[in-house]
């Protein structure tokens, strides 16, 4: 599952570490079917809205080691999409990238996202809610216990979607870090996240970004622990960390 998008950062450096994630946790773990992705789409983008050059410069990304930018077929397909301003045809550009890399996508919850009728939203997701899928939940901004604007993803919404999983799926949520000390807000929000869950997050980061990573099936944890490792071992900047405990 994703959830919400801005134009201005359609095809950019941060897409490319999310979708080339995507992609190698579904690579590496075969045995899940599909991948589940729900855009929660605002559609605040007025017209004029500025792009960040240097985070849209995909080869620049390249030289320096961005993640994700070994993935040449990614790189140049999100610089294809950076043309495009609507944000369903981006999803939809999103999905073709995947189906091209023969992983079964599902995009659940097209309908516009507005803060007063979550509740509809999710329900609306849940009601053809997958097995065996990766779920991955990507919030403008992150989480937050209480008091949401429409970039925000509750923590009580992230236990409703692991009640509904299967032992054999896997959540993953993005988080733009906030102002502060990196590992500070990690430790603060992986405890908030197995207080409401039950459940220690799995943790791979830059230093723009934190991807949470549940599932409530041990042994899956550990061979998804594996892989992550993989991935943040070609990355320079990336860390991963198993939080359990």
């Amino acid at each position: 599952m994703v959830i919400s998008l801005s134009a201005r950062n359609f095809g950019d450096t941060r897409d490319l570490f999310k979708f080339d994630l995507v992609r190698h946790i579904m690579k590496s773990l075969p045995d899940l079917k599909g991948f589940t992705f729900v855009p929660m789409l605002t559609g605040t983008e007025g017209n004029g809205h500025r792009k960040n050059a240097g985070k849209h410069n995909l080869d620049q990304a390249y030289r320096s080691g961005k993640a994700g930018s070994q993935n040449q077929d990614l790189r140049e397909h999100l610089t294809r999409l950076q043309e495009i301003d609507n944000d369903i045809e981006y999803i939809n550009g999103i999905s073709t990238y995947f189906q091209n890399e023969t992983i079964l996508i599902d995009i659940p919850g097209k309908q516009r996202f507005t803060n007063p009728d979550r509740d509809t939203y999710f329900r609306s997701v849940f009601n053809k809610f997958p097995k065996n899928s990766l779920i991955f939940i990507d919030p403008d901004t992150g989480l937050k216990t209480e008091g949401p604007d429409n970039k925000h993803l509750l923590y009580s919404e992230i236990k409703a979607v692991l009640n509904r999983m299967d032992t054999s799926s896997i959540l993953m949520v993005y988080q733009h870090f906030p102002k502060g000390k990196h590992e500070a807000f990690i430790r603060d929000a992986t405890r908030e996240l197995e207080k409401w869950t039950g459940f220690y997050p799995s943790v791979i980061t830059d230093t723009e970004m934190v991807f949470f990573i549940l599932t409530k099936n041990q042994k899956l944890q550990t061979r998804l622990n594996d892989v992550i490792a993989c991935y943040a071992d070609t990355y320079p900047a990336l860390q991963c960390m198993d939080c359990n405990g």
